[in-house]
């Protein structure tokens, strides 16, 4: 973890902790500062604590010019500027998650969809534009509980806890616009207490492609999940800690794959025999 940095003496802040984590939000403008605490409890779930005098592990100034730009610096270092005020908090969205994820203190944040199916959770590791959003969808609306399309939070025990933020659409056209969707309105669930893992998929959509799992070793499995995983960089042994303990415990299948609503019934159907 970055070396802690103490509190900045600015006209306002916010401070909060999440996951172990510690950051103060700083800006000379109190609009500035309650647009982001707002931005971040919805982040983040509600999963913080507002913290008082407590050392700061990481830093985020937001001061805006006399021409309107908007400025981002984290720990120092100025990494954004915008006009657009909603893109400007949209990007802080962004990085508040992706800080908490990379620093946590007893977590693993991998990225990847989440679903429980009969009490054990399928992971979906996988990069944007995979069809991972797509699948967990489906899934959803064919019974499956939502735990997440994001992040898999796994702790020591190989649990899985929930992080279910609505699903991050993208519609089918040139500009592929986002929307976003809650499990209720897909016509399922979410969870609310953690989920032991059962499956790990590492697939991605190919068209023609033929569903052909490779069962993996966990040692394999560890090796192929460990690119999603945020706190490789700081924390890879405590990474790879983690991941070993889910991977024990878990069956891993590798294979491309179809459309996701032709896929999703045989993937329910190999979980159950394999796992349930």
């Amino acid at each position: 973890m970055n070396a802690a940095h103490s509190p900045l003496k600015t006209n306002t802040s916010f401070r909060f902790e999440s996951y172990g984590v510690r950051i103060e939000i700083s800006s000379p403008d109190p609009g500035i500062i309650a647009e982001a605490e707002a931005v971040c409890r919805r982040s983040l779930l509600g999963n913080l604590r507002p913290v008082g005098g407590e050392t700061i592990d990481h830093t985020f100034e937001l001061p805006r010019t006399n021409s309107g730009t908007y400025k981002m610096i984290v720990d120092g270092v100025r990494i954004a500027s915008a006009r657009s005020r909603k893109k400007y908090f949209k990007f802080l969205d962004s990085m508040i998650r992706v800080t908490i994820g990379e620093f946590a203190v007893d977590r693993v944040f991998l990225h990847a969809g989440v679903v429980s199916w009969k009490g054990k959770a399928i992971i979906m590791p996988a990069d944007s534009f995979q069809g991972k959003t797509t699948l967990t969808a489906e899934l959803v609306k064919n019974g499956a509980v939502y735990i997440s399309d994001e992040f898999a939070i796994l702790d020591g025990d190989g649990m899985v806890h929930p992080f279910a933020r609505p699903l991050s659409m993208r519609m089918d056209n040139a500009e592929f616009t986002p929307y976003e969707l809650t499990a209720a309105e897909l016509g399922g669930s979410f969870a609310t207490e953690p989920v032991p893992v059962g499956t790990i998929l590492l697939t991605g959509y190919k068209r023609g492609a033929r569903w052909s799992p490779r069962l993996l070793t966990p040692g394999e499995g560890v090796l192929k999940m460990l690119p999603y995983a945020l706190s490789l960089r700081y924390k890879p042994h405590f990474a790879i800690k983690v991941l070993n303990s889910v991977a024990s415990r878990a069956i891993i299948a590798s294979s491309s794959r179809g459309t996701a609503e032709n896929f999703v019934k045989t993937l329910l159907n190999f979980v159950d025999k394999h796992v349930n």
